[in-house]
């Protein structure tokens, strides 16, 4: 048994705990009428139920299959690892600037194009997609505030 898989379970098991915690203490409400601690209640519930998952796995199978810390972490591509970091400071710093719209159709047509490159055409379609996509799940469905921009949309 992998002592260091054990504790790192344990770990997600008391944060998701303490998660829950402090979801409850500021008040879960309903899901009509959710309150401040809803979303922190049902995350923690999410994450300890995962760890738990994991932590039972590992004690049935003796944490056998489980690759060693120099396997995991010997075919890093630290170029990529940066650059999306880079890139992600860069979409906060202009998020409220630019608007949700573009900011994010920018973020995703680096990101796939980075990541795993694939010719233009399906990078800047895909990136499209998936930001409309968001925004009719987060504008329209949601009615959250989205940041217009200087384009005003």
């Amino acid at each position: 048994m992998k002592n260091t898989f054990l504790i790192n379970d344990l770990v997600w098991i008391g944060f998701a705990s303490a998660a829950c915690y402090g979801g409850l203490k500021l008040g879960f409400g309903s899901f009509q009428q959710p309150h401040a601690g809803f979303m922190p209640f049902l995350s923690g519930l999410l994450l300890g139920l995962l760890a738990l998952v994991d932590l039972i796995s590992g004690l049935a199978k003796g944490w056998r299959d489980e690759k060693k810390d120099v396997e995991i972490w010997a075919n890093i591509n630290w170029g990529k690892l940066l650059l999306t970091l880079a890139l992600l400071f860069i979409y906060t710093a202009l998020f409220s600037t630019l608007g949700f719209v573009i900011t994010t159709i920018l973020l995703l047509f680096f990101l796939f194009r980075a990541m795993e490159p694939r010719p233009w055409w399906i990078v800047a379609v895909s990136s499209v997609t998936c930001t409309g996509l968001f925004y009719l799940a987060f504008k329209i469905g949601l009615e959250s505030q989205l940041p217009s921009g200087i384009f005003g949309f």
